[in-house]
């Protein structure tokens, strides 16, 4: 790394460069120069796409930090994720999305490693963020807040098929098996429901009439209910009825028996 304000050696040679590093893998994935923070972040190519930070402190000179904390300063981040005039960069930067430059006062989102795909609600409230190691986490997008740690890192990463519901009161996200993750983003802490996996990962979620839509490589499109009574006349229709009466005081031999799919239920 070398500073190109700085006066040239006078024999004419390249310098020495203010700092040298050797990243553990053959190659470097991705690199970003933070002067606003101060560091400088290498993604190491492989299977692990490993983030090292390393430090700039007194190497980035006060007028560099400056210019780069302004607001209205530009930022080379690919952007994750577009809401109306708002864009979310790979960086976690939040910036204008016509001009690419910097929201003042918008924090962005903090301490995860660069990220791979977001999403934010119809709404705007919230921030669905998956970063390139798998961590996926939930944001207050007016505060910028980390609300929840949904999906710690894993060894197996992919790019997740993530969506809201209209009214931003449901989070859906695929997991690496092929299996859809749903919260409610009012509880993000309580353990997700999980619908069986298909054949890979989704690519592709959306929210529609009382149910989430799953789109994969291979499978034509799965709809699973979400309705409380939608979700039953499924299981009833999966169970041929329900179950009879020998099953249940076979399973349930303590509760008086009932009928669970019939008109009256």
């Amino acid at each position: 790394m070398w500073r190109p304000d700085l006066p040239a050696p006078a024999d004419g040679s390249p310098g020495e460069p203010l700092l040298a590093l050797a990243p553990a893998s053959l190659a470097v994935g991705d690199m970003r120069l933070d002067l606003a923070g101060g560091v400088l972040r290498l993604r190491e190519a492989g299977r692990t796409s490993a983030v090292r930070t390393y430090s700039l402190h007194g190497l980035a000179g006060p007028a560099w930090s400056d210019r780069a904390a302004g607001g209205g300063a530009e930022t080379g981040g690919g952007r994750v994720a577009v809401l109306g005039r708002t864009a979310l960069t790979d960086e976690g930067a939040v910036v204008d999305a016509s001009t690419g430059r910097r929201i003042e006062g918008a924090e962005g989102v903090t301490g995860e490693h660069f990220l791979r795909a977001a999403a934010f609600s119809p709404d705007g409230r919230y921030l669905v963020a998956e970063d390139v190691v798998g961590r996926l986490t939930l944001w207050d997008a007016r505060t910028w807040r980390r609300l929840a740690v949904l999906r710690a890192a894993a060894s197996t990463v992919h790019r997740a098929a993530l969506t809201f519901s209209a009214d931003g009161t449901l989070l859906a996200a695929g997991a690496p098996d092929g299996s859809v993750q749903v919260w409610e983003t009012a509880t993000p802490g309580l353990a997700a429901a999980t619908l069986p996996a298909g054949d890979g990962p989704a690519v592709g979620l959306a929210f529609a009439a009382g149910e989430l839509r799953i789109t994969s490589a291979h499978l034509a499109l799965r709809k699973r209910p979400l309705s409380p009574e939608r979700a039953a006349a499924e299981v009833c229709d999966r169970a041929a009825g329900g179950a009879s009466e020998t099953e249940w005081r076979r399973h349930l031999p303590s509760v008086p028996y009932r009928e669970t799919c019939g008109d009256g239920t």
